[in-house]
Order: C-alpha cells, then structure tokens, then sequence
C-alpha cells in the first residue's frame, strides 16, 4: 500500500446502512478511506461514528479494493493528506449523505433529474467520500471527473474513472 492509496470497502452485512449504500447507488461499494501512511499504519476516513478519524489500517477487515492514482497525474499528494489530516475530529455529514441516497434514487426514478446543491452542506463536516473527494481536489486532482459537486460524490463514483483510465 501507497500514501495516497484509496481503499473503496464492500457492503459487510446485508440490510444495514453500508448494504443500502451499494445498492442504491448501483456500485461494489458503500465506504471509502484514503492511506495517509502505510509505514504509520494510518488511513483517514470519515465515519458516522467519530466523524472524520485515523483507523489503523492493520485493524481494519479486508473488505476493501485499493485504487491507486496512476504516475503521470500532476497533483500534490502532500496538500492532500495535510487536507485530511486537518479535518480530523470534524464531525460526519449525516445530512449530506441522505440527500446524496435522495438524490442518486431520484436520479434512478427520473432519468433527466436536475441536481442541485446540498442546501444542508457545510465545510467543515463530511461523509466519506466528499472528503476523499475534497483531499484529493485540494491536492489539484479531480478524481471524479463526471459529478459537478463533492457533496453528491458516492464511494462508486469514486470507482468508475478508476475502471477507466487510472
């Protein structure tokens, strides 16, 4: 494992929260972290339980997929682990993630659905993958180039450009 690796995390138990993840937004995967220090044995991750924390990586079931950036994508790898690491302690966006599940079965029902932005969003609470998304734009890389905005950003929007070029 690499500083900067994603670790995208598969449903563990049927009809729980991290099953319904998965399969309302038609992906593998229902949690994100991102490795800060595989020689620390440290990932960040934002969790409805503790908001936004450091998890041994040693600790955690092998539930997960590592993606990793390919070499050749200009971004800084430092800005984004000093994003996550001065997120720690925020709190979870519970918020944000039911209107991301509002939004993704809206999306599923009404083919043509406009989004729009989360009225409820703040800076400085999140749920998984917003974060993972926000570390790694504050590091210059976008790395979901099809969703307009982080607050609507699931952990298998963050898989698919992966599947696609990186």
């Amino acid at each position: 494992m690499n500083p900067g690796d994603i670790l995208l995390f598969k449903a563990e138990k049927k009809f729980s929260l991290s099953w319904l993840i998965p399969k309302g937004t038609d992906s593998l995967y229902s949690h994100v972290a991102i490795c800060v220090s595989p020689e620390l044995d440290i990932a960040i991750e934002a969790m409805t339980r503790g908001g936004v924390r450091a998890r041994a990586i040693s600790k955690i079931p092998p539930v997960y997929d590592i993606y990793r950036i390919k070499k050749g994508y200009n971004y800084d790898l430092g800005r984004t682990i000093a994003f996550l690491v001065k997120q720690l302690n925020n709190p979870y966006d519970f918020k944000g993630v039911f209107y991301l599940g509002y939004l993704k079965l809206r999306a599923k029902i009404q083919k043509h659905f406009k989004i729009k932005a989360n009225m409820w969003q703040k800076d400085n609470d999140y749920f998984c993958s917003e974060l993972c998304y926000e570390a790694f734009a504050f590091g210059g890389l976008d790395i979901v180039p099809d969703v307009p905005e982080a607050d609507i950003t699931s952990p298998g929007d963050i898989a698919k450009p992966f599947n696609r070029a990186h």
